[in-house]
């Protein structure tokens, strides 16, 4: 039986992934990962306490981008996912 809950990494991938090519806000962040507004806080602070994502004023909102070290990231999270486990 699997569970349907995503690890931490899932999330900050999840994150990284949709702030790749476009700004995204908090409340955009919110409604596609369908996380409480404290999980995806903790998520966008963790992200960019490491460089991973950037934080902006984008016409009066706050908005997150993907940074080139977070794309890095992401792309290594990949190659290890696809290496290292089998999916189905």
């Amino acid at each position: 039986m699997s569970s349907s809950r995503r690890s931490k990494f899932e999330i900050w991938a999840e994150v990284l992934e949709y702030c790749l090519r476009h700004k995204r806000t908090q409340t955009w962040l919110l409604r596609e990962t369908r996380l409480k507004t404290s999980a995806i806080k903790n998520a966008l602070h963790f992200l960019l306490s490491r460089n991973l994502i950037e934080q902006m004023m984008d016409d009066d909102h706050i908005k997150y981008q993907t940074t080139d070290r977070g794309k890095e990231v992401l792309k290594k999270f990949y190659i290890i996912v696809n290496d290292y486990f089998e999916l189905d």
